[in-house]
């Protein structure tokens, strides 16, 4: 299962007047690219909030398919929930704020797979913020989320050898500084995943695979 998703926050708007008084919940529709045989809009929805301690700005995808809409906002609620209630910096530290942001791209609909790089950022100071990058995929007729196991399936391979070809594309990439435990069989290096029309390509965090200034690392498999 995905484990970014350890921050939350729960809004609830209720009618037309409350985006008047509370302008920091709004639906906008924008242009989205889409990878897949199927047009769609890709509805974005944002989450703004801020108070003297916190920040708060995610933008979020909504697909017009109950099931998989209401998973996404709930994972997005949570993570800013939990977010919100982390302590507030002191009021002479450096960063007053705490931040938290978020995005997605590749963005995939297809026949029989919705997909999304969903990007979850927080900075609640030090030297950089800590971003996670989550693929959420998932059965466009049933709206279940797809996990590790579905990935392999779409591969045709197992764990270990998913592994050992996703180990040798980093060391080629990385050399000497790559963390081998990330990329090892156990099932939990390839919770973050995204689905093409031919690929699975499976996401390593910062950190996972190498140390935060080579960013997140990707290793992509052909569909069978």
């Amino acid at each position: 299962m995905n484990r970014i998703f350890g921050f939350a926050l729960a809004l609830v708007v209720v009618g037309g007047a409350l985006y008047l008084l509370f302008p920091y919940l709004r639906t906008s529709q924008t242009e989205v690219p889409v990878d897949g045989s199927l047009e769609a809009a890709v509805k974005t929805e944002t989450t703004h909030d801020e108070s003297g301690t916190y920040l708060v700005d995610v933008d979020y995808p909504q697909f017009g398919i109950a099931a998989i809409d209401a998973d996404i906002k709930s994972k997005v609620d949570s993570a800013v929930a939990e977010f919100k209630a982390l302590p507030p910096n002191p009021p002479e530290s450096a960063t007053p704020q705490n931040e938290f942001t978020g995005t997605f791209e590749n963005v995939y609909i297809g026949p029989d797979v919705v997909s999304v790089k969903l990007v979850l950022s927080q900075y609640t100071g030090g030297a950089h913020p800590m971003t996670i990058f989550s693929g959420l995929n998932y059965d466009r007729a049933t709206g279940r989320q797809l996990l590790q196991d579905d990935a392999f399936t779409m591969v045709g391979m197992t764990v270990e050898e998913v592994s050992a070809q996703a180990t040798a594309e980093l060391r080629k990439k990385l050399g000497d500084s790559m963390f081998e435990e990330g990329a090892n069989s156990n099932p939990e290096n390839f919770s973050s995943f995204i689905i093409s029309a031919d690929t699975v390509t499976f996401i390593f965090q910062p950190y996972q695979t190498a140390a935060y200034a080579a960013g997140p690392q990707e290793v992509s498999f052909e569909r069978r």
